[in-house]
């Protein structure tokens, strides 16, 4: 079968070993050459480099001793294209040798394995994305070598490429916690001292030469992954071809016998490449399939479906199996084992059971129940066992494992010393964890959800993981469970390439994620369902990493610990993708689920010796909140129900600290922010968005400063230190968007264009919105801002730049008399619209949080037949439903903005296939109620209530001449009666500040606006981050109306424009407390 073999059996005095296995082995002796003495240095000291100035030397033949095992191919090819059915792809960038560290000048070949994206195949039979694209084109490869020892070790690993080091030093063995020693052998090969352990070592051995960064080019929201340092911000630093080892335990005794099949019983049946087309129909006399040392193929176009007689697989070391196994069988009792390698090779990505194993069809949403998956099981809800011990998993097409029938079981499995390698594609999840599991001593290489824990019972210890760009580490949502006693300890996340700049929903190191059904909704909690009694121990994370906790509940939640989280860094993302978030979601009825109470009952979540970068973070302390190095921002209204501690933390009385002259979610009226306070500490100082501290002197109980706000959105943390170093710290969120222009307002619960619109289904697009209220105007600086808030919270449920469905568009009117306004001809709005203007418009202002790059992306446009752009935009989204749009003041030379109209609608936005420049068109409500052949997607994602059907058209629309605007700043004019669609053209007016004073929509409720989320929010408090996390026992602070400007401002302007000689024309302005 193609291999070298060194050891068939896993204790020396087994009696089981055949003579046709001796003579093989005799055989194989005969053929193999004398070894040959790689040079070696002074043993070192534990962790120690050291560098020795010798060539290595090559070992020719492998170990079979009482110490150490390894094997080799003879099949053997050195690429990183496609191979031959019967051929083991051999690394050619990595060579390995081992040695007994008794015996260090008797080294032995050891195999080096590789698996490489897609196989070296490309895409075969579809052209759309499959999460490889990153690997495949930065040409990533992961080779592995894996020997057996039962003493400690010498590896020489040597770089093949070409490269060279001059130390051991730059050679990094991670996890970085074992610590080996490593010695420099010549200029490229680098000797690793492993020292032996029953539970074995899986690593990554690491040359300098070797690291490549990769980068978020920041397009679109969530941006795409380059090598390209120039395009963007770093996300993780790994080596293009990576290497790792996995020394496994050789087995003996009790464990040899419980994992290795009698190679001459009955019940075994020792399977060639002739029976790989038949294993659906072993004989029933047959339990265990046994594949001997060698090369075994399934093909591209069939899985081995077992019958239900076989109860175990059995994969010696030297085994290379090309396929997958579905155990037809429901009995109590299965095995899959041994060190040998399960490869997924020859299978395309989502190969398709049920079309002949071709890549899923485009008509299918999912191939969760055919898609080929490497190991797969059935349970009926008795009680079953699974041993998996020792298989390296490669190359999976999609799911690595799954058990269907009845999930919670049990099913308990006993994973032992797996390995999953080359997990390219997305779905290449790892192990989901049953009823009464464990998992030890293991390593993961995975592109979706690594560990998921979702049942009650489950124990994993010592686990190395190496976590590719989908889905986060641990993973206990996407549902309602039931789940209790779940404890992890001793994980070591070596890499991670998460490089999402926005908020996902399933990403970070601990993750639960929202509802699969809809990630964006809130409301899909089980209140009779509970989550209680999750532990984690020591996890480390090396490098960088997108976020740390996402945690959104969906079931009653309580005791969850997470002890001993170590990051080494952030990456370098914005400071909203590297948040952890903490939220409590309700059923449909509005019920909200328990989270335990953390500060009372210590049942809540607990973060003890959290650290980042080795700093400790601690509720108490001034680094937790969003903007610090903690990056936590959990909901206002969990304070109760979060702690984070740390050993050694200061105790005793907090100082007091009082604050006047800054208000919690305010807008200030210049940039400079006068503040004062009272306090009993030592030394009170403030930082601006977490920047280097001001030390503000304290005398006789009392202080005052002045601090800059530098930005749109800005944090002010003022801290108080006693002399026992305990702290009292206060957070304000405090925007400054300049000096007022002028504002306009909007009447609430107009969100419906001419009266007739829908808000599409899914939670993406919640109510309110898209429903306008305030439209202002601030000059700073070089920029102007154009700052529009909805009624609704902005939930970015797609990962957008601040937005994902919203498109707004801003119209500047071209100069004119009152009188030309009044016969101006209807100007087209941008393309997609169905919108015109009454009159001219010069400048066209778009923002949209999802377009990056598009033809009618974020921009500044200039009128014409095809408008062009001519100045970027700069989006943000603050106070939750405030629109910035940010403009450089030349792109609006000329322009008269105290006194132009002005045009404001928001839109649909749309991908560049979904509709005309950018914008999703309004449906007619029979099409929206799914009738007229109209599809499903029209009632979840589009807007409903206007005029046509789907249709095979550019616009995908039968009917262009309703508006696809669902509101707009009409002033004084009916909006339904602009919109009606009983027009042949939607002809919009454009509004002046002067008109809005005259006019004075302001609404049912007769305000100008609402705050974040439409409802008034309680304001800063002691230890409050910067998102409105709120401790309970400091008043709220009064907030000022999201159209943004508080009372001072409007009047040091009044006073600014009397002492100027006069006012040409006046603001309506009301705050709301």
């Amino acid at each position: 079968m193609h291999a070298q073999w060194g050891k068939l059996t896993r204790h020396r005095s087994s009696s089981r070993r055949s003579l046709i296995a001796l003579t093989a082995i005799g055989a194989a002796l005969m053929m193999l050459g004398s070894s040959v003495i790689t040079a070696t240095a002074a043993e070192p000291t534990a962790g120690s480099t050291t560098q020795k100035n010798v060539a290595a030397k090559s070992a020719t033949q492998v170990a079979d001793t009482e110490s150490l095992h390894t094997w080799w191919h003879d099949n053997a090819k050195k690429t990183s294209d496609s191979i031959a059915d019967d051929t083991v792809r051999e690394s050619p960038f990595y060579t390995t040798q081992v040695a007994s560290a008794s015996s260090p000048d008797e080294s032995y070949k050891s195999f080096t394995y590789m698996s490489v994206p897609r196989n070296g195949n490309g895409k075969i039979g579809y052209t759309e994305q499959d999460g490889a694209e990153f690997s495949s084109e930065a040409g990533m490869s992961m080779s592995w070598s894996t020997f057996e020892y039962s003493a400690d070790a010498y590896v020489d690993v040597t770089l093949d490429t070409g490269q060279t080091i001059s130390s051991a030093d730059q050679v990094t063995i991670r996890p970085t916690s074992d610590n080996f020693e490593k010695t420099l052998i010549g200029d490229n090969t680098v000797r690793i001292k492993v020292p032996y352990s029953d539970a074995g070592y899986r690593f990554s051995v690491e040359f300098d030469p070797q690291l490549i960064t990769s980068y978020n080019d920041n397009s679109g929201g969530s941006g795409a992954l380059t090598t390209d340092a120039a395009s963007g911000q770093a996300v993780s630093t790994e080596p293009r071809n990576a290497m790792l080892v996995f020394a496994q335990p050789l087995l003996t005794g009790g464990s040899a016998s419980q994992h290795i099949p009698d190679a001459n019983a009955s019940n075994v049946k020792h399977v060639t490449q002739k029976d790989m087309s038949g294993l659906d129909t072993v004989d029933s006399s047959i339990d265990t399939l046994y594949f001997d040392p060698g090369t075994y193929w399934m093909g591209s176009k069939y899985r081995a479906q077992l019958p239900k007689n076989i109860k175990w697989v059995y994969l010696a070391p030297g085994a290379y199996v090309k396929g997958a196994f579905e155990f037809l069988s429901t009995g109590d009792s299965f095995k899959v084992t041994g060190y040998g390698v399960l490869s997924g090779e020859q299978y395309v990505y989502e190969a398709d059971t049920a079309d002949n194993y071709n890549h899923l069809s485009a008509d299918k949403s999912d191939c969760h129940s055919s898609c080929v998956k490497m190991l797969q099981f059935e349970s009926t809800g008795s009680p079953q066992t699974l041993d998996l011990q020792g298989v390296t998993v490669a190359s999976p097409p999609y799911h690595t494992f799954v058990m269907y029938g009845d999930e919670d079981g049990p099913f308990a499995m006993t994973v032992n010393n797996y390995q999953q390698i080359g997990g390219w594609y997305w779905q290449t999840d790892g192990l989901e964890m049953y009823k009464g599991s464990t998992l030890r001593n293991s390593f993961f290489h995975s592109n979706d959800d690594v560990i998921k824990l979702y049942h009650s019972n489950v124990k994993v210890d010592n686990t190395v993981i190496w976590k590719n760009e989908n889905g986060p580490v641990f993973q206990w949502g996407w549902t309602s469970r039931n789940v209790d006693n779940v404890a992890v300890s001793n994980t070591d996340v070596i890499h991670n390439r998460m490089y999402w700049n926005d908020q996902k929903y399933n990403t970070c190191v601990f993750n639960s994620s929202s509802s699969y059904l809809d990630m964006g909704a809130t409301n899909t909690a089980d209140t009779g369902k509970n989550f209680s009694n999750l532990t984690f121990t020591n996890t480390n994370v090396e490098g960088m990493v997108n976020c740390g906790i996402r945690i959104f509940a969906m079931q009653n939640t309580q005791s969850i610990t997470i002890n001993g989280f170590h990051v080494d860094s952030w990456n370098k993302l914005n400071q909203s993708a590297q948040e952890s978030l903490f939220k409590a979601f309700t059923d449909s009825d509005g019920k909200p689920v328990s989270i335990g109470n953390q500060s009372t009952d210590r049942k809540g979540l607990l973060l003890h010796n959290y650290t980042v970068g080795g700093t400790s973070i601690i509720k108490s302390g001034d680094n937790w909140s969003s903007t610090e190095l903690g990056r936590l921002n959990f909901d206002a209204g969990l304070w109760d129900n979060w702690d984070a501690t740390a050993d050694g933390q200061a105790t005793g009385d907090a100082p007091t600290l009082e604050l006047s002259g800054i208000n919690d979610g305010e807008t200030a009226a210049t940039r400079d922010l006068p503040v004062s306070g009272k306090s009993n500490a030592a030394s009170v100082r403030i930082s601006v968005n977490d920047g280097d501290y001001s030390e503000v002197p304290v005398t006789n109980g009392a202080f005052s400063t002045t601090v800059n706000l530098p930005n749109v959105s800005n944090t002010v943390r003022v801290t108080a230190v006693g002399d026992n170093q305990v702290m009292t710290v206060k957070r304000y969120k405090v925007y400054a968007f300049g000096t007022l222009v002028g504002s306009l307002n909007d009447p609430k619960g107009d969100d419906n264009g001419p009266g007739s619109y829908v808000y599409p289904s899914d939670s993406a697009f919640n109510k309110g919105s898209f429903d306008l209220r305030t439209f202002s105007v601030y000059r700073d600086g070089g920029n102007i801002r154009f700052v529009t808030t909805v009624d609704g919270g902005i939930t970015n449920a797609w990962g957008g730049n601040g937005m994902s469905t919203q498109r707004l568009n801003i119209y500047l009117e071209k100069a004119s008399s009152s009188k030309a306004r009044s016969t101006a001809a209807a100007t087209a709005e941008l393309p997609g619209t169905n919108t015109f203007t009454e009159g001219a418009w010069q400048k066209a202002i778009v923002a949209d949080g999802r377009n990056n790059g598009a033809r009618y992306g974020s921009g500044v446009y200039e009128t014409g037949n095809e408008p062009s752009k001519s100045a970027d935009v700069d989006l943000s989204v603050v106070q939750g439903n405030a629109i910035v749009a940010s403009v450089p003041s030349d792109a609006l030379t000329g322009i008269d903005l105290g006194n132009t109209g002005y045009q404001v609608a928001i839109f649909s936005s749309a991908e560049d296939s979904e509709g005309i420049g950018n914008v999703r068109p309004v449906f007619s409500k029979d099409c929206w109620d799914g009738l007229n052949s109209c599809p499903s997607f029209v009632h979840n994602y589009r807007f409903g209530g206007g005029l046509g059907n789907v249709a095979d058209t550019p616009a995908h629309d039968s009917v262009t001449t309703d508006s696809n605007a669902i509101d707009i700043i009409s002033g004084s004019q009916s909006q339904a009666d602009l919109m009606s669609l009983k027009k042949q053209q939607v002809v919009l007016p454009f509004v002046t500040f002067a008109q809005q004073d005259t006019d004075n929509p302001g609404g049912e409720d007769g305000g100008n606006g609402t705050t974040p989320g439409g409802k008034d929010q309680g304001g800063s408090t002691a230890s409050q981050n910067a998102s409105g996390t709120t401790d309970k026992h400091q008043p709220a602070q009064k907030v000022l109306a999201s159209t943004g400007v508080s009372m001072a401002s409007v009047i040091a302007v009044t006073l600014l424009l009397l002492a100027a000689g006069g006012i040409s024309y006046s603001m309506h302005h009301k705050n709301e407390n």
